[in-house]
């Protein structure tokens, strides 16, 4: 019987098959599908964008490419991504090269969100992706850009891991690596998570505050990027040096000596750390972020930041050339990063900063074994140039100056927060040839900022093309030659009311007998904080008030000019002198 029943379950199997194959085949099909809604050309969805105020889902792919033809067939027809990207205008890219690069991507197919007004991405999804990981891409999406999330995008966005942050500073300040990493694991579960974590626990030696270390993480903490050529017609940035504003970012070091660094897996699949400290041996590590999930996506690592022992301190040598091949006297060398020890009276480690003699010669007796990044500056003259140092060695190095506009500075530096002596205790002398092309300077390493900091010292050159500026001061630096120095100090520490309160002000008393920064009252402390550009409302509160702090944003850079200044760096006091002017321009060299 059981037998029986088999063979007739197959003939009836069978019977249903065969009759299925009479049915026509316009009914076995399924209900059609709405096209995409795809706009004609790249050109037309930037209209429709601009005209809507909507933003851009752009597809780049290729012809006869399998994940594309995937992506698009049955990833984007899915309900879910559908509703995901309905107030979008979709525009699809088809081997094009040179959109490929404006949009920054090669790789087929990529999902790009576009602002329409600006060309630039906001969030890039690379490779075929499933539907879940396709809607979490565009959780991120959404949320970059600003717009809310749809109701179909609710329950996947509860799936993702999202860091608490209030509970994640609470362990910060405990220091408990333990909590942390458990607070973590879930981000290593997410696939779709936009960063890895590192969780780096420091450790000092007697006598050094967490104030003395210097943290940087990212994915180049020492070359950087010269960004130059995306502004060369920018007087205020062409021709500077490397930076490192776009490859790590300074971490301040709490009283626990534990550090959450995020690391953005868009980019490379390493990441670098490099800790500085006065006296101490220099730190670097590299972090690899293996694929696939959870791989290592939460890393812990102990960092024992120990002195530098003599036996393993390494010697630096070298020697300075003029533009012009001679031998640059009285040229000063410093070392990014480097601090003396402080000797005895000193208010704070000193960086370390040389001058050569007249024969162009320098040496630094005591640097930690690593590399560096060494700077010579001379009047109408700099160079910088990364140098390696061997344990109980010495390197020597011969510095070329490239002719470039320079201001030569002198000052003296309060460390004490709201102190306003400028001479004893806790005063930091220092003096430097700035280089307008590089034009950020932070009086408390002497060295120009290379990373996204604040700068106590900042300058242009001529022509200035800047509509916030007074009409008659447009009015005068279009009068003055071009490459004139100009101070432009574009960082500024506001009261709550947007009053300026740091910045220069024009002293009428010789530099050397500056010994406060304000005769009689002192000025007040007042709460502040850095918000970014100075405003034009603010330069005209400030001499509606009375401010102490005159902006001197677009005047010239005078030699002899005195100047009293609150550092935006921090709340402290300082007094400068331009002691020279050089101006290099095509015509002079």
């Amino acid at each position: 019987m059981r037998g029986f029943h088999s063979c007739a379950g197959f003939r009836l199997g069978l019977a249903i098959g065969l009759l299925a194959v009479t049915v026509p085949l316009a009914a076995q099909q399924p209900a059609a599908v709405d096209p995409l809604p795809w706009q004609p050309d790249y050109a037309a969805a930037v209209a429709a964008a601009q005209a809507e105020h909507r933003h851009m889902v752009v597809m780049l792919a290729a012809a006869d490419d399998e994940p594309c033809r995937i992506l698009e067939e049955q990833r984007l027809t899915d309900p879910l991504i559908r509703e995901s990207l309905a107030d979008m205008v979709w525009v699809r890219v088809l081997d094009d090269a040179e959109r490929e690069r404006e949009l920054g991507s090669s790789e087929h197919p990529t999902l790009a969100f576009v602002n329409p007004f600006t060309g630039s991405v906001i969030h890039r999804v690379p490779g075929e992706k499933t539907v879940e990981l396709l809607a979490r891409e565009i959780v991120h999406a959404r949320r970059a850009i600003g717009l809310a999330l749809p109701p179909a995008l609710e329950p996947v966005a509860a799936r993702m891991f999202a860091l608490d942050g209030p509970r994640a500073e609470a362990l910060l300040e405990a220091g408990d690596t333990d909590g942390l990493q458990a607070l973590l694991a879930e981000a290593a579960n997410d696939d779709s998570r936009q960063t890895n974590y590192l969780v780096a626990q420091v450790t000092l030696p007697a006598g050094r505050l967490p104030d003395d270390i210097r943290f940087l993480a990212g994915t180049d903490c020492l070359v950087g990027v010269d960004t130059s050529l995306e502004f060369q017609a920018d007087p205020l940035v062409a021709a500077r040096p490397p930076d490192m504003a776009a490859t790590c970012a300074e971490y301040p070091l709490p009283e626990s000596g534990l550090v959450l660094i995020p690391f953005g897996r868009t980019g490379a699949a390493e990441g670098s750390v490099r800790i500085t400290a006065p006296g101490c041996r220099l730190l670097t590590d590299t972090i690899r972020f293996e694929p696939p999930a959870p791989g290592s996506a939460v890393q812990v690592r102990r960092y024992e930041v120990r002195s530098l022992a003599e036996a393993e301190a390494a010697r630096l040598s070298g020697r300075v050339l003029a533009p012009d091949g001679t031998p640059a006297t009285a040229a000063i060398v410093r070392i990014d990063d480097w601090y003396d020890t402080a000797g005895e009276g000193a208010a704070a480690p000193l960086p370390a900063a040389v001058r050569t003699d007249a024969d162009g010669r320098f040496t630094f007796p005591r640097v930690s074994p690593g590399r560096w990044l060494v700077r010579a500056e001379f009047p109408g003259g700099e160079c910088e140039q990364f140098v390696s140092l061997a344990p109980d060695g010495e390197t020597s190095c011969t510095l070329r100056l490239t002719a470039v506009t320079t201001v030569g500075l002198r000052w003296a530096l309060q460390t004490r927060e709201m102190a306003q002596d400028l001479a004893g205790e806790g005063v930091q002398t220092g003096e430097a040839y700035l280089s307008v092309a590089s034009s950020r300077l932070a009086l408390s390493k002497g060295m120009r900022i290379r990373t996204g900091d604040y700068g106590d010292i900042m300058m242009a050159q001529t022509p200035l093309a800047d509509d916030s500026l007074p009409e008659e001061m447009q009015q005068a630096l279009a009068a003055l030659p071009a490459g004139t120095p100009v101070w432009y100090l574009f960082d500024c520490a506001y009261t709550e009311d947007f009053v300026p309160i740091s910045g220069l002000h024009r002293e009428v008393r010789p530099f050397d007998t500056i010994l406060v920064v304000r005769d009689g009252a002192p000025l007040p402390d007042q709460d502040w904080s850095i918000i970014g550009p100075i405003l034009p409302q603010a330069l005209t509160l400030s001499r509606e008030r009375g401010n102490y702090f005159q902006l001197a944003r677009g005047e010239p850079v005078r030699q002899g000019d005195v100047f009293t200044m609150r550092s935006a760096m921090g709340n402290r006091f300082a007094k400068i002198e331009v002691t020279s002017v050089t101006i290099v321009t095509p015509a002079s060299q």
